[in-house]
């Protein structure tokens, strides 16, 4: 009798739901679909919540609109965008239903960016609670810092893409070509920020002057100009107790990569004396992973001290120096040694200027030291700020060149006469 009244308890809830569907369904149609989002710094110390979202009776729409137009071909745009200002980031984004037509939606949300001004002044430990705690924004989403004014940025005429929402992604999705910028997800950079023995960093995004824009661009008859900025996204911005404190070149960017088992592929350059002056000899970098790295914090006489192992694997895609025997495995092992001695370069440059200017772990150096020495970790971490700006760091670099190409030296000039 009790199994039967169970079996009946359990239709009877089974039914309930199928009945009653889904309690927090919505229509699409209802729906306002961001897909980016931007904070800066507001008078009166409040925050300025700008969004993005899609116009769908323009997406779906046809002429220059249905191109790939979106803010520059002349076409109606095919996004949306909102503001607001308010003591809290929540508060402002419930201002923003006072003008929008529709429920907004971050579910779809792909980038959240962070001004400079923002990230100096007030931090990013406040304004970041709202995030992780909703539920609409995922810890896939990008967590970006902006030089200059966000509005800028989600205003750049777009052509190849639906909203610079899509362009930015474009972007960060290129990012194993050059590994020369270094985006990090809201996720990675939660996790970051709550944690000892590492402090947080983002990729800066920027606009910078087209290359490709020109007067001719503007007269009549040209039906999609190029506009007069492109977006960019270079280096990386480096934080110390939720306040970004400053930046990193392309060069240290890379470095810091390295060191975190980031580094997903890109060009490496080497320049080799040779009859005409130096030439160069360009490498691609194989795809490196967290494999390719290992941290190895040791004491000395009582001092804390780092070793940096990296080993690294490279195809050779070009090369400028036309005496080189690249069939020879000695000029092979020069080349690698060559490598080596230009990775190390860029590893220490970064865990210079981490050490001297910024005095801030990105590298998670203090993680490291936690895991090995837990007893230490416990001494020095009130004080880490100032043991890793002076602990001493050793990089060794291991390279092995795996493919030359298709040809094994560089064609010779008479190869390349007219006949």
């Amino acid at each position: 009798m009790d199994r039967l009244r169970l079996v009946s308890v359990a239709l009877l809830l089974v039914l309930v739901s199928i009945l009653s569907g889904c309690w927090d369904h919505r229509e699409v149609e209802d729906l306002g679909i961001v897909l980016l989002t931007a904070l800066d710094l507001a008078p009166g110390n409040k925050i300025r919540v700008e969004v993005q979202t899609l116009v769908p009776g323009a997406v779906v729409g046809g002429g220059a609109a249905s191109m790939g137009m979106g803010g520059g071909g002349g076409g109606r745009k095919r996004y949306l965008n909102l503001v607001a200002e308010d003591r809290t980031v929540f508060e402002a984004i419930r201002r923003m239903s006072l003008e929008a037509s529709r429920e907004l939606f971050f579910a779809h949300n792909q980038v959240i960016l962070i001004s400079e001004k923002l990230a100096r002044e007030k931090g990013v430990t406040e304004i970041i609670d709202f995030f992780a705690r909703n539920r609409q924004f995922r810890r896939d989403t990008w967590f970006l810092v902006v030089r200059g004014d966000p509005r800028d940025i989600m205003e750049i005429p777009t052509h190849l893409e639906t909203t610079p929402a899509q362009v930015i992604m474009g972007i960060i999705n290129r990012q194993d070509l050059s590994s020369y910028f270094a985006p990090t997800k809201l996720g990675e950079f939660i996790k970051m920020l709550e944690s000892t023995g590492i402090e947080p960093y983002t990729a800066i995004l920027q606009l910078k002057p087209n290359p490709a824009f020109t007067r001719i661009s503007l007269l009549p008859g040209v039906d999609t100009p190029p506009s007069l900025y492109r977006l960019w996204l270079a280096g990386a911005a480096v934080f110390r107790q939720g306040k970004m404190v400053g930046q990193l070149s392309e060069r240290e960017t890379r470095g810091l990569l390295w060191v975190r088992g980031e580094v997903r592929g890109g060009p490496i350059t080497i320049a080799l004396p040779a009859s005409q002056g130096k030439q160069e000899l360009t490498m691609e970098i194989m795809r490196f992973g967290r494999g390719g790295v290992k941290l190895e914090p040791y004491l000395a006489g009582g001092r804390l001290g780092m070793k940096v192992k990296v080993s690294v694997r490279v195809n050779l895609a070009e090369s400028q120096n036309l005496q080189l025997d690249l069939n020879n495995p000695r000029v092979i092992s020069r080349l690698e040694k060559e490598l080596a001695g230009v990775i190390k370069g860029e590893i220490m440059a970064c865990v210079t200027r981490l050490q001297e200017e910024y005095r801030t772990d990105a590298l998670g150096f203090g993680q490291a030291v936690h895991r090995k020495y837990p007893r230490v970790w416990r001494q020095v971490k009130g004080e880490w700020e100032d043991v890793f700006a002076t602990m001493p760091v050793a990089v060794e670099v291991k390279t092995v060149i795996r493919r030359i190409g298709l040809i094994n030296n560089p064609t010779p000039p008479h190869m390349l006469e007219v006949r």
